[in-house]
């Protein structure tokens, strides 16, 4: 596992690129379809869709 403190540039499945914090305290939907891409764990968020880019 990566460390995940860090913002992380993310693809919905509907194709939607989005930037989130990988250690997200709540969950993050797609602002384009509304679908889960991050789910809070109490730790590391939980990404649940294609990782592109880890941005510094």
């Amino acid at each position: 596992m990566i460390s995940l403190s860090k913002y992380i540039r993310v693809q919905c499945n509907c194709g939607n690129d989005v930037i989130v914090f990988g250690d997200s305290k709540t969950n993050v939907n797609c602002p384009k379809c509304g679908a889960l891409i991050v789910e809070s764990t109490g730790g590391h968020a939980k990404i649940l869709c294609r990782r592109l880019e880890v941005l510094g």
